[in-house]
């Protein structure tokens, strides 16, 4: 990664300087994480006031040295450097700070230790109105989350960009909502022609579908899939939660998942569990030269999520994936699991069936799900659509996009935790994900012989081209341009359809 011919300009004083401070605000930040982490993972409902405010004091003095005068004349001083040293990784690193100094020293810390306040009281309602479906008792709650987050985008506002685009750009660098729309407008009916396809000639359950399964055991099998596939549990974690995520507490030493695990079906908790991983692989494979800055962090969410689809989807829904870890499988379930085989066990967990929750939805109406999210949330932000309008706009699309209509608030507006922790602006990069996994897995196919490997239980070449190009570069590429850098070709949402359009010829013959 590193264009100099001299060694020496990472070592100049200045550079030391900047480091230092850098990894002060990165551990801050590490312990902000944990707490999360443990809020979401064992924290008992009594310590929601306190750990709100545990969160907000460490979150205003992570803030406070981020805008500290002090760091903006050490990166002044380092710019210098960088521009009379021709190394490449410095020129990016000095780039990266300055952005993140600029962003910062435009937010009040008040108004961050407020966002922080609220977005740990309003998981906490979330999560009781999520089980009691009550969308009133999160209602005003997530009125005041959306009131943060304009407060937010105003203060980073900078010409005319709207409030939404400068919010998708937190988690997408260079995405705006017209961009994302008209992806939607070419992704959205390829997507529509192969269900209806799909839906003419549907695949029934299998009965070995049907379960019971034993927590415990798929958890344990679960791990185990990870692990082969390149988790490495000496620098991870896994634990039970409402909704499964990954964060890093100290990436990439400390990567931690969630998942959650049902007797009724094992694909949830499974899929979870490789599809978290993804994401953790990625922050495993972050450069640890550069621990504790900018390039050592992931460039976007986008990119982050097409680690986890990749994985998921691409690897983990094919037959190859079930030879090799099939006969695995069954040790576990010996007596479900007896008569079947690799081909069957993928067209089980391939089908296509418009449903009621994105955390479960196949991977072609998965997309779909996107769509709506990014929709009622582009209205909640240029004022078209309110709070009051969500449980029912969120039916009304539901039926729309995917032919389907919740019953309740609790699997319909209320299933997805991002909006209680002001998350507005992060649904599109799931799809961007989507988009970035389908050409990742097709360069990789010119390269290595995927089915090959993955059917031997070999993942090893296929993690190593996804370290080298897509991991350890962190934030030196901006996301369009690591996704041409790795695969020589610009975003074509092309890729993804034609690859869904194979997958579902093969699953349900049309």
């Amino acid at each position: 990664m590193n264009d100099a011919n001299s060694d020496s300009s990472p070592h100049d004083p200045v550079i030391t300087e900047l480091r230092d401070k850098l990894r002060g605000i990165s551990l801050l930040q590490h312990a902000v994480t944990v707490l999360e982490w443990d809020q979401e993972t064992h924290m008992p409902i009594g310590g929601t006031e306190s750990r709100a405010a545990s969160l907000g004091e460490l979150v205003g003095l992570q803030h406070k040295r981020a805008q500290d005068p002090a760091l903006g004349d050490c990166i002044s001083r380092a710019e210098e450097v960088a521009a009379d040293c021709g190394d490449g990784d410095l020129q990016s690193l000095v780039r990266e700070v300055r952005y993140d100094y600029d962003k910062s020293v435009r937010i009040p810390a008040t108004l961050a230790t407020e966002i922080s306040e609220s977005s740990s009281k309003t998981l906490m309602a979330w999560r009781s109105a999520r089980e009691n479906d009550d969308f009133p008792l999160f209602e005003p709650l997530l009125k005041k989350q959306i009131q943060l987050q304009e407060q937010y985008a105003d203060c980073l506002q900078d010409g005319n960009t709207s409030r939404y685009d400068i919010l998708m750009n937190l988690y997408e660098r260079g995405m705006t909502s017209q961009r994302f729309e008209e992806i939607c407008q070419q992704v959205v009916p390829g997507i529509r022609n192969i269900i209806e396809r799909a839906t003419e000639n549907p695949t029934p359950e299998p009965a070995f579908m049907k379960g019971p399964w034993d927590t415990d055991k798929q958890l344990t099998f679960a791990k185990e899939v990870a692990t082969e596939l390149g988790y490495d549990f000496e620098r991870g974690a896994i634990d039970l939660t409402a909704h499964p995520f990954c964060t890093s507490p100290a990436a990439p030493h400390d990567v931690r998942i969630t998942t959650r695990v049902s007797s009724d079906d094992f694909i949830g908790n499974l899929y979870g569990v490789i599809h978290e991983a993804g994401h953790a692989m990625y922050e495993q494979g972050l450069d640890p030269a550069w621990e504790h800055t900018p390039l050592c962090d992931s460039i976007s969410m986008g990119i982050h999520e097409s680690q986890s689809r990749f994985w998921e989807n691409d690897i983990g829904r094919g037959e190859p994936f079930w030879s090799h870890f099939l006969p695995k499988m069954r040790k576990y379930f010996p007596d479900q699991l007896a008569d079947v085989n690799a081909r069957e066990m993928a067209a089980a967990v391939n089908p296509v069936r418009p449903s009621l929750i994105r955390v479960e939805a196949d991977e072609v109406t998965y997309s779909l799900h996107i769509a709506l999210r990014f929709e009622l949330e582009k209205g909640m932000f240029d004022g078209s659509i309110t709070t009051s309008d969500l449980p029912g706009l969120w039916r009304e699309k539901m039926k729309e996009y995917l032919g389907v209509e919740p019953e309740n608030d609790r699997d319909g507006v209320l299933q997805d935790i991002h909006w209680s922790f002001g998350a507005f602006g992060y649904f599109p990069t799931y799809l961007l994900g989507s988009l970035y996994s389908a050409q990742f897995y097709q360069a990789i196919g010119e390269q290595i012989d995927i089915e090959g490997e993955v059917g031997a239980g070999r993942f090893g070449a296929i993690l190593e081209w996804l370290h080298s190009r897509v991991h350890r570069p962190g934030r030196r590429r901006m996301p369009l341009e690591l996704l041409e850098d790795a695969t020589g070709q610009p975003l074509d949402p092309g890729v993804m359809i034609a690859s869904l359009d194979r997958k579902v010829e093969l699953v349900h013959g049309v």
